[in-house]
């Protein structure tokens, strides 16, 4: 790579070393001066409503950089990032600030480890560093930019955890500019330690849990887990680097609040095609005809709109709410955006508010005394999850009395433990009545459900197990109908076991059939599933026979027109129709018919398996 040469020449006298320093700083300042910033847009999963915009740089190359990261660690190496840092900054602000409804959204900076941790002090170079805390302070008012527009960005570079000075730099930055944002999570220095001390407000997933998600199984149980965490700690998570529908879909269905990436926008100078709303990821929602499980009526239903308090307001306010609302024991509290921050109970102030000089105490101007201060965290949950994923999020949180409700990312209402509960019992009655009663597994209304919005997706591929028992009858006729029931159940532990996860979906047609639908899952595999259920079924069922139709391997029965015959213990055959991405079918009626013809196939085949193509 050939790099402007920015560094002192060496041999020179004692008087060129401050004349050739001036000229590197203006060097830098031209070259701070020189570049561009890009905006690229962070929206709402499920809306595409824009939430903020990253500053990014370019123009790098026009100075012989192949990249942003080259050139800033040159500029570090001759000791002016400071220089360069604060005028990128600057800039951003500037354009920032053009925007409709800026003060509506949240601008992305990225801050370099190494500023943070050397601000007022000596840089590699040599070259005194000044504050970036105050520089940014000063930008903030110039461009009346409040602590909830900005989000700024801490690289996974630097190892703050290993350094304790660097940490506490770091939590001075948190200190005073609220919640920071942890860039690359899962990358470099972007790890659990650091989040831990961070504690930061938004959490950005690196690209590579994001690529290929939905057909790597592992990558999928990392970022369910991370977002869960980073939901439980009061934190919003941005799936950043998506680039395709599937990743963009699976991603929403994991929780992630947030999206950033090619599919939705690239990164542009043109401030003219940035928008506010992203009418393609609406378009893309609504054709997404997979199951996606939302409660968002009935929990918007049952929502308490508590109006919340701002963080900056002051603590007269506070105690006027808890004093003329007495129904309240606590309110929510937001930033300026409407970005929930936790709750303000009424027990915290009271050692405050009814002591003698509490309340003069408080107002004391040399005091720090702040709304912030009194902020407790609290669970929240997006109102298009799950109730089911709400329930299981308040629950990590023993004594709360209920979740904070987002809806684009800003705050919704309350939802008290009690109308949570009230939701479950309605989904449980109703679950109950779609579900099979001897199996408790979902039945046939769910199952057609399920194929009917599967055949008519053409994002994802999909195979439609059907699966039955062999020589059901006989065994039934010989042990009873308990002993049959027993079998049953027995079959239907067995695929809730292997099944149960995030790309299957198992139901119970009713008596000895059942059905497996596969999302996205590669067929010799599906087929390897399906085979080892079978063979356990085969190995536990002999369990429910006697022991000389054990050591026998069959039974003796009547057939249906009466005669005496030996069955072979219970078995099953199954088929597995593959429908491949892009193909859509016009209706259930052509799958039924394949269907049924490879049951026969799959009755006469020595496999007891066999798997078709649509």
């Amino acid at each position: 790579m050939n790099q402007v040469a920015f560094n002192t020449p060496r041999n020179q006298g004692p008087g060129f070393l401050p004349s050739i320093m001036g000229s590197v700083r203006r060097r830098w300042a031209d070259v701070a001066n020189d570049l561009d910033i890009a905006f690229q847009p962070i929206i709402d999963i499920h809306t595409g409503r824009a939430f903020g915009f990253e500053a990014l740089m370019r123009g790098f190359n026009r100075h012989q950089f192949d990249s942003p990261i080259d050139l800033i660690n040159r500029c570090w190496e001759d000791g002016y990032l400071d220089i360069l840092e604060e005028r990128i900054i600057e800039r951003s602000f500037a354009h920032f600030t053009t925007l409709p409804e800026w003060r509506s959204l949240k601008l992305f900076v990225n801050l370099d480890g190494r500023t943070i941790v050397s601000q007022g002090g000596v840089s590699q170079g040599g070259a005194s560093q000044g504050s970036l805390r105050a520089a940014l302070m000063a930008l903030k008012s110039r461009y009346g930019i409040s602590n909830a527009n900005l989000a700024l960005e801490i690289s996974e570079r630097y190892d703050f955890a290993a350094n304790p000075v660097g940490l506490e730099r770091l939590l001075e930055l948190r200190r005073a500019f609220g919640a920071l944002t942890m860039d690359d999570f899962g990358a470099g220095h972007a790890n659990l330690q650091l989040f831990y001390h961070l504690e930061p407000g938004i959490l950005k997933l690196d690209r590579f849990l994001i690529s290929s998600i939905g057909t790597d199984p592992k990558k999928t149980v990392f970022l369910k887990h991370i977002v869960m965490m980073a939901h439980l700690l009061g934190a919003l998570v941005i799936a950043e680097g998506i680039e395709t529908a599937q990743e963009f879909y699976v991603c929403r269905e994991l929780g992630c609040d947030l999206a950033q990436g090619f599919m939705i926008a690239r990164p542009t100078t043109d401030l003219s095609k940035l928008r506010t709303s992203y009418p393609d990821i609406v378009t893309l929602r609504e054709n997404d005809r997979r199951r996606f499980d939302t409660d968002a009526d009935m929990v918007s239903a049952q929502l308490e709109r508590i109006v919340p308090l701002f963080v900056d307001q002051d603590l007269e306010v506070l105690f006027s709410r808890f004093s003329n609302e007495g129904d309240h024991a606590f309110f929510p509290v937001i930033d300026q955006v409407g970005h929930p921050l936790g709750i303000v109970h009424e027990r915290d102030l009271k050692h405050f508010a009814y002591s003698k000089y509490g309340r003069e105490l408080m107002r004391n101007p040399r005091r720090t005394f702040n709304l912030a201060r009194f902020i407790r965290p609290c669970a929240y949950a997006s109102l298009n999850a799950s109730t089911e994923k709400i329930l299981e999020i308040f629950s990590a949180h023993p004594g709360g009395e209920g979740v904070l409700i987002l809806e684009e990312s800003k705050y919704a209402g309350f939802l008290h433990a009690a109308a949570l509960l009230q939701i479950l019992n309605e989904k449980n009655i109703k679950l109950a009545r779609d579900q099979n009663p001897l199996s408790k597994l979902p039945g046939n209304i769910l199952i057609h459900e399920y194929v009917s919005t599967a055949i008519l997706n053409t994002a994802d591929s999909y195979h439609f197990a059907y699966l039955d028992f062999d020589n059901f009858k006989p065994f039934n006729d010989t042990y009873g109908f308990r002993i049959g029931d027993r079998a049953i159940q027995m079959f239907a532990e067995i695929l809730r076991s292997e099944f149960s996860r995030e790309a299957c979906f198992i139901g119970h047609v009713g008596g000895d059939d059942f059905f497996v639908g596969f999302r996205n899952c590669a067929p010799a595999a599906v087929m390897s599933e399906l085979k080892a259920v079978c063979d356990k079924f085969g190995r536990d069922i002999e369990s429910l026979y006697s022991e000389d139709d054990r050591r026998n391997g069959y039974i003796t029965g009547q057939t249906r027109s009466g005669r005496r015959k030996r069955f072979p213990l219970l078995a099953i055959s199954g088929v597995a129709v593959w429908k491949q991405k892009g193909v859509k079918l016009s209706n259930i009626d052509a799958l039924s018919l394949l269907i049924a013809d490879g049951k026969k196939q799959a009755k006469r085949s020595a496999a007891k398996l066999i798997e078709m193509q649509t």
